[in-house]
């Protein structure tokens, strides 16, 4: 019953942020969305950040998982990372048919709002992107010792331009309020990547 509160109040908590933002968020529309009292919130989120960075870390999980359920398998690196690329933007449909509006990348979002006012929320920001990035650099890498990409390409840089191209265009189909403009990604990563250094 205790896991099944903390998974609601977590749950509505992450959409409603993704729905507005952490900052128009607060304690009693997360309660009230999630028919729990505050007393219950707090027993298992101490404050607002704690919720936040709760929201910030199933964020994250649900990456991880497509991360693994694309890169972590078998095939060449690159139709590999396409994969993820694709998944990444059906997310984005399914998540506006769920909340009526293309909510933007989870991640990016919460980084652009809170790493400005909150330093324990970007530290943690910092992390995963950190940790986005070394994913698609391990790709590169297998990518290169294949020899699809340019050798001499730096794949930490090369994985940081692509997860920037991610937030940039999750920033466009946002405020066009249409997935498909996720669509261009896949060729412009494959550009960037084999583009001659």
């Amino acid at each position: 019953m205790a896991r099944d509160t903390r998974e609601r109040l977590l749950t509505t908590a992450r959409d409603l942020v993704h729905a507005s933002t952490y900052a128009d968020v607060g304690v009693d529309d997360v309660c009230r969305a999630a028919r729990v009292n505050k007393g219950s919130l707090y027993h298992f989120f101490p404050s607002k950040q704690a919720l936040g960075l709760a929201v910030l870390d199933r964020n994250w999980e649900l990456m991880c998982a497509l991360l693994d359920q694309t890169l972590g398998v078998q095939g060449p690196p690159l139709d590999r990372l396409d994969a993820f690329l694709a998944g990444y933007a059906s997310m984005m449909r399914t998540m506006r048919e769920h909340l009526g509006v293309v909510p933007g990348c989870p991640l990016g979002n919460l980084a652009a709002e809170l790493s400005a006012h909150e330093p324990v929320m970007r530290a943690r920001i910092t992390e995963v992107l950190a940790a986005w990035s070394d994913r698609i650099a391990d790709v590169v890498r297998e990518a290169q010792a294949r020899g699809d990409v340019e050798p001499t390409l730096d794949a930490t840089s090369a994985a940081r331009a692509v997860v920037a191209c991610i937030q940039g265009y999750s920033v466009l189909a946002k405020a066009e309020d249409d997935p498909e403009a996720l669509d261009p990604l896949r060729p412009l990563v494959r550009t960037l990547l084999l583009l001659p250094r």
